[in-house]
C-alpha cells in the first residue's frame, strides 16, 4: 500500500437555509510514487473512494454536532481522489451536508470532538448566504473576516492544540 503523508487541509462550510454544505480537501504527498499506479485501474479508484467515504463518515459520526440546540449529523455524500499535476501529489475531496432546523436570523452551530493536536496546517472557511453574516466564531487558530463579515477564514498551524469544541454564530434567512 502506498505511503501517503498529509501536508495541508481545507474545509468549506457553505450556509444555506436548512443545510450547511461542507467540502473537505486533504492534500497528500505520495512518498513512494506508487499511489497513482495503484489507482490507474478504474475499479481500484472506485473502491478507494468508497472506502475513504466510509472512513470519513465514521470519523464524522464520532463528532457531536448541534445546531440551534438540536443534535444533527454530518452526512458524507461522496469522496473523490484527485491528482494535482504530479504522480506524487493528490487530494482526497469529500462532499458532505449538515441538515438543520433553521431560524430566521441568528443560528448557532456547535461541534464537539476529541481534543487533538493538528498534524498539518489547514484552513477553514465559513461562507454565509448572500444576505447573511457570520456573527462570531469560537475556535482555535487565527480568524480573519472577509466580504464584510459574510466569509470567515480560520487558519490552524501544524502543532496547534485543538480543544475539542468549535462554535459559529451565523445569520440565515429563507428569502436568500
Amino acid at each position: 500500500m502506498p505511503r501517503l503523508v498529509p501536508v495541508y487541509g481545507e474545509g468549506f462550510f457553505h450556509v444555506s437555509w436548512g443545510t450547511i454544505y461542507y467540502t473537505i480537501v486533504f492534500d497528500y504527498v505520495d512518498l513512494e510514487g506508487d499511489y497513482y499506479d495503484y489507482l490507474s485501474d478504474y475499479e481500484a479508484q472506485l473502491r478507494e473512494e468508497k472506502e475513504a467515504r466510509r472512513r470519513m463518515q465514521e470519523f464524522m459520526d464520532e463528532e457531536r454536532v448541534i445546531v440551534n440546540g438540536v443534535e444533527t449529523r454530518t452526512i458524507v455524500n461522496a469522496a473523490r481522489v484527485v491528482f494535482r499535476g504530479s504522480r506524487r501529489r493528490h487530494s482526497l475531496v469529500f462532499h458532505a451536508r449538515i441538515p438543520y432546523e433553521p431560524i430566521d436570523g441568528l443560528n448557532v452551530y456547535e461541534d464537539y470532538y476529541e481534543p487533538e493536536t493538528a498534524e498539518y496546517p489547514y484552513t477553514v472557511y465559513w461562507i454565509a448566504q448572500p444576505c447573511g453574516k457570520i456573527r462570531s466564531v469560537e475556535t482555535p487558530g487565527y480568524v480573519a473576516r472577509l466580504a464584510r463579515g459574510r466569509i470567515v477564514e480560520i487558519m490552524i498551524d501544524k502543532g496547534e492544540r485543538l480543544d475539542g469544541y468549535e462554535a459559529v454564530e451565523f445569520e440565515a434567512h429563507p428569502e436568500c
